[in-house]
């Protein structure tokens, strides 16, 4: 297996005379090279901790995160050959579209050339030929998102993480973008994991579902074997 969580576990500490959290249960997780898992569940369920904790944001309170028969649990984030699309886009205001997907490159100083080939290379991947001298104010909600797919991938990263990035998207945009993250995806075969709580975007994107609740995964499986054959009273009735 290409990325494996082996009994990963976070405990927050106590906070504010509240006690322990628990926040993800003894998660173990295969996943393959150049595959698409969706980690799905309501809020609270350790879906997005789970991510944070692939990506190096946390770290497990116990257990092994394994990329390419490596361990990282020690490793931070820019160390993890990860990249990652935010909810919040995140893009830079004050930097154009080209500046904001260079940005990464910029940061590890390699030649201009190669900058502009690369950014040329991902802005013709997610549909912005042209859009290289706007400003982030002058474009759409998709434009924005496609600029934070663009900066992530530009990277050329081994897994690509997103942390329900379609959310802030009205639901024509919300499908368009769908299709679109999928086509990339695809594209370049490239190792995602996905957060989100909204089943369709599960059902559509994944090549398999994890269903998460309170912490600990409830089922692991196609969309298809998701909706046909629910392992709990809770999958049968969060998947519909």
């Amino acid at each position: 297996m290409y990325l494996t969580l082996e009994n990963v576990t976070k405990i927050f500490p106590p906070r504010g005379g509240a006690s322990e959290v628990t926040a993800v249960h003894k998660v173990n997780l295969d996943i393959e090279k150049g595959e698409l898992i969706t980690l799905l569940g309501p809020s609270g369920c350790g879906k997005t901790t789970t991510l944070r904790m692939i990506a190096g944001f946390e770290f497990p309170t116990s257990g092994e995160i394994i990329l390419d028969d490596k361990p990282i649990n020690s490793l931070p984030p820019h160390k993890r050959e990860m990249s990652m699309v935010f909810q919040s886009y995140a893009i830079f205001p004050h930097l154009t579209v080209f500046e904001n997907i260079a940005y990464g490159l910029n940061v590890q100083r390699l030649p201009k050339s190669v900058i502009a080939t690369r950014v040329g290379k991902v802005m013709d991947l997610v549909h912005l030929e042209g859009y290289g001298d706007r400003a982030p104010t002058q474009l759409s909600g998709g434009q924005q998102q496609r600029v934070a797919l663009a900066r992530a991938l530009v990277m050329e990263p081994k897994v690509l993480l997103m942390d329900e990035p379609l959310s802030n998207l009205d639901a024509k945009l919300r499908e368009e973008m769908r299709t679109e993250i999928r086509r990339i995806q695809k594209e370049l075969n490239i190792t995602s994991v996905y957060v989100t709580h909204d089943q369709i975007e599960a059902m559509t994107l994944s090549d398999r579902i994890v269903v998460m609740n309170q912490g600990i995964i409830e089922q692991i499986g196609t969309p298809v074997e998701m909706y046909r054959f629910p392992n709990t009273r809770f999958v049968a009735n969060f998947i519909g």
